[in-house]
């Protein structure tokens, strides 16, 4: 999934931003005057070839003449945000990953633009709902990805399988193509990919508005042993029981038939992987219908910005449709916005199950520090998937953590 590089320690010098001719951030001048304002801009790393495109589309707004955008793609993004916000002279616009809106938005570090784009509609539901925090909107989504199921073809052609559309036929396709060493779905022991059948179970650890636990339901208790269930049978299994460090390393390697990942895995099958032959599918439905995740990154706008009009200004630019479509069509990071969804999918129709997951999606953000809630959830769950823990138990200890966060 999406994820910032860890904190390390690192001392950063004070930035300066200097703001020329006010802060309307619609000077006329050309690339290289002094008209409009100057803006910095953080971000953190994904992969060369997308670094590439993010410095291009840089390129091209400077060249329009409004403003000149300086851009840094910091190898340490965590440290370095946290040290120029806490200085008081952040980037004007940065990344901000949905698990972190929480935080950002508890801290007063944001200014709300969420809204402040042309055609905020357009944007897929849940993505604005992992930028809302306590009502307010505070970023427009940069792409997204979701999970589904990443299946591989030969080995469902040798077997004789559809891709599966209910839980038992998942059992089923599982079962069959398990043998010695090489389980039949392999998924890693987390919330962030057991998640997506809880939501198929009608399941989630909290209500809605994440003031309350909702753990000790019929439907989690189904979710969760279902997957248990599996486990045990050894029709699924983790990565670390067959020596891969995630789900795409496994099915990339052989070790497995099938695996539960985001489109994040197209990139490293094709890096790592390029013989590998698969297909992706939608996950199965169950009780309680379709369920997957989502996972983003939105253009935040810092609230001690000098220059609050020119960075919107430059975050229009980015999430224009033009631009978000020139950004995200040569990978497999998906459009935040809905109206792009074809265009996208027009020369990767193999993708169209990650594109659909945005329709049916649940958000992975909750609030500040409940973190550690969803450590003991892990916790929990990398027990059952080895056996060693019971479903009651991982509910009561989980909804505990929880509560004492929550009050």
């Amino acid at each position: 999934m999406i994820r910032t590089p860890r904190l390390l320690t690192v001392l950063l010098s004070a930035l300066l931003l200097t703001a020329a001719c006010g802060d309307d951030g619609s000077g006329s001048g050309t690339e290289g005057n002094a008209t409009g304002a100057k803006l910095t801009m953080y971000a953190f790393s994904s992969s060369p070839a997308e670094d590439a495109v993010l410095r291009k589309a840089v390129e091209d707004y400077n060249k329009q003449g409004r403003n000149t955008v300086e851009l840094k793609v910091l190898p340490e993004y965590d440290t370095a945000l946290t040290t120029a916000l806490a200085g008081g002279e952040p980037p004007d616009v940065f990344y901000v990953n949905d698990n972190k809106l929480p935080d950002f938005g508890k801290n007063g570090v944001l200014e709300p633009i969420g809204d402040k784009v042309d055609n905020p509609g357009d944007f897929y539901e849940t993505l604005k709902q992992s930028f809302t925090y306590k009502g307010t909107y505070y970023c427009a989504p940069k792409d997204f990805s979701t999970l589904q199921l990443v299946y591989n073809t030969a080995d469902f052609s040798a077997a004789g399988l559809q891709p599966p559309k209910t839980w038992d036929e998942l059992t089923a396709a599982a079962k069959a193509l398990t043998k010695p060493g090489h389980p039949g779905l392999v998924i890693a022991p987390e919330f962030y990919r057991w998640g997506a059948f809880m939501a198929q179970a009608g399941a989630w650890p909290t209500n809605d508005d994440v003031t309350k636990m909702t753990m000790d339901t019929a439907e989690m208790r189904t979710a969760l042993q279902y997957v248990t269930d599996n486990h045990k049978a050894g029709w699924f299994a983790t990565p670390a029981s067959v020596g891969a460090g995630w789900g795409g390393e496994a099915f990339g390697k052989a070790t497995t038939s099938m695996t539960i990942e985001g489109n994040w895995i197209v990139g490293a099958m094709k890096n790592d992987f390029p013989n590998t032959k698969y297909a992706v599918a939608e996950l199965p439905a169950g009780p309680k219908g379709k369920g997957t995740m989502s996972f983003s990154v939105c253009y935040g706008v810092a609230k001690a910005a000098k220059n609050k009009a020119a960075a919107l200004d430059f975050v229009k630019f980015l999430t224009s449709p033009d631009e978000q479509f020139a950004v995200t069509k040569e990978f497999p990071v998906m459009p935040s916005r809905k109206s792009l969804a074809d265009k996208w999918l027009a020369d990767k129709p193999e993708l169209k199950a990650f594109v659909a997951g945005g329709d049916y999606a649940k958000k992975s953000v909750f609030v500040p520090g409940f973190s550690t809630a969803i450590d003991t959830f892990n916790d929990g769950i990398q027990g059952l998937a080895k056996g060693n823990k019971q479903v009651g138990d991982v509910i009561t200890s989980t909804s505990k953590a929880g509560t004492d966060i929550l009050g």
